[in-house]
């Protein structure tokens, strides 16, 4: 059951303050026939880390946690779903025992298309200070005219039950994951998906064919074998269940994806759910995979709370992911990318640590701090621009080649926009140096913008004279101009 996300965490030195309220949310969307097409819904479910919460032994030998919930779904015009309630957890006879239990809660919403924000307010009513506010966002598509998915949910239980629950779909008993994130005991992802609107397809785009992988990128090429293809038939609703062996996956970030193509390869649907995995293989098991280039991001995992890590703020976390982003590799930036869109605090927190821990593997917080250092440096030489030091083009320039040899400032020159070029004689990625051409936009107040450069990697833009010069016909060449002279011949 999911209660073993909250061990592998607690094993992995990622510790929960007793009775600091602790809950992770999350959400599918799915469409229920209706007269007039498909109604949308949304299944919004969270998981509550038993051991954050306060058990009150209500009746002699019976121990019960007790809940505030509020929850509202909101749009541009409102609230259009709310619930409010106490949540009372099974009773058990000590408190070590109601520790150990599973508090999963789902809810089922109609909803209108466009955005919607979710809102859940817990708060335990053992101990009103200790309380917990989470948010949530999606949006709502409308059911297209032609095959389209729901979201694939990801699955911590699935089975065959005539019972009914909140959980009941499809005569089975189907507990959601709360966390997209796959511990080292689970080695088997389990997922569910519907198919609508196929009944209007042809016998000729029949049957229908349904690829379901694992990838490194989104809709990128299956790895390690793990794709499964099925033949479908035409159907209103689809239910659409399954299941891969992750075993071999080395620790990192995944996603899963449905394709559907008609009899003659035409691609009619496609969707994707990302996830992580913490597994912690053997050196040879990933060393002898079929991906030599697979971007596979290789991660240490140790007790976060006495690193220097341990000490920062969510916010200082993403804020930090934005400083090392001009030195990160491509396979890094990939992983950095990813969080902007699907943040998460802790697998965020060993990136960062393991980051620093590949370059210089003695002392992971030494590298930090003189990193640091630089960081404060750009930020000082840079300052009065609209963004951080760190941020502007020239700031991320230095962070990842350092000073330059040479810098030529170029304010005056007639029929030219102000500009700098940076000169540096020797770089790692080319033996003969680069060139870096920055100009201030007239639409700029202050600062100055990343035109082009012919370091190998970095943005190439042959018709750079056209932003530059400013004077009619001039951009076929200015002789005169010290930008002439410095990338006549240097592509």
């Amino acid at each position: 059951m999911t209660r073993w996300l909250w061990l592998i965490l607690l094993l992995l030195g990622i510790g929960f303050k007793a009775n600091a309220l602790n809950a992770v949310l999350s959400h599918s969307i799915f469409y229920m026939p209706a007269t007039d097409g498909h109604t949308p819904y949304a299944e919004v479910y969270w998981q509550i880390e038993p051991e954050s919460i306060v058990f009150k032994e209500l009746s002699p030998g019976q121990f019960t946690g007790r809940i505030k919930t509020e929850i509202r779904l909101v749009n541009d015009t409102g609230i259009v779903a709310s619930d409010r309630y106490i949540l009372q957890t099974d009773p058990f006879p000590n408190v070590q025992a109601a520790q150990r239990q599973s508090i999963i809660e789902l809810h089922r919403y109609k909803l209108p298309a466009g955005k919607i924000l979710v809102q859940l307010y817990l708060s335990d009513l053992a101990d009103p200070a200790n309380t917990l506010a989470l948010t949530d966002s999606f949006t709502v598509e409308k059911m297209a005219d032609k095959p389209m998915y729901s979201t694939i949910q990801l699955l911590d239980t699935s089975y065959t039950s005539v019972i009914n629950s909140v959980f009941s779909k499809n005569n089975r008993q189907q507990i959601p994951l709360s966390a997209n994130f796959l511990d080292k005991w689970r080695h088997t992802l389990h997922f569910y998906m519907e198919l609508y609107n196929t009944t209007h397809l042809t016998k000729e785009d029949t049957p229908l064919i349904q690829t379901t992988y694992i990838s490194k990128k989104e809709r990128s090429s299956p790895i390690y074998d793990l794709k499964q293809t099925d033949t479908l038939r035409r159907g209103d609703v689809r239910p659409l269940l399954g299941s891969f062996d992750v075993s071999k996956l080395p620790t990192g970030n995944y996603y899963i994806n449905a394709v559907l193509q008609s009899k003659d390869k035409q691609r009619l649907a496609e969707k994707s759910s990302f996830f992580q995995v913490v597994n912690e293989l053997p050196e040879d098991t990933i060393s002898n995979a079929n991906m030599a280039d697979s971007n596979f991001e290789k991660l240490n995992f140790v007790d976060l709370n006495t690193t220097f890590v341990g000490k920062f703020t969510l916010k200082q976390v993403m804020a930090i992911l934005v400083m090392i982003r001009p030195i990160a590799s491509a396979i890094e930036r990939d992983a950095i990318d990813n969080f902007e869109v699907r943040p998460d605090d802790n697998y965020m927190r060993y990136f960062i640590y393991n980051f620093w821990k590949e370059r210089n593997p003695k002392d992971p917080k030494k590298a930090w701090e003189a990193y640091t250092d630089k960081i404060k440096e750009v930020n000082k030489m840079f300052r009065g621009e609209l963004y951080p030091g760190y941020q502007t083009d020239r700031g991320q320039v230095f962070l990842r080649y350092g000073k330059p040899n040479d810098i030529i400032t170029v304010n005056n020159e007639q029929g030219v926009l102000p500009y700098e070029i940076w000169v540096y004689n020797a770089l790692p990625e080319q033996s003969l140096g680069g060139l870096f051409l920055f100009y201030r936009p007239a639409d700029y107040v202050s600062g100055y913008k990343l035109l082009h450069s012919n370091v190998r990697g970095e943005l190439r833009n042959p018709s750079w004279r056209n932003y530059l010069y400013t004077v009619s016909g001039s951009s076929s060449g200015n002789t005169n101009a010290r930008a002439e002279q410095y990338f006549s011949g240097n592509k």
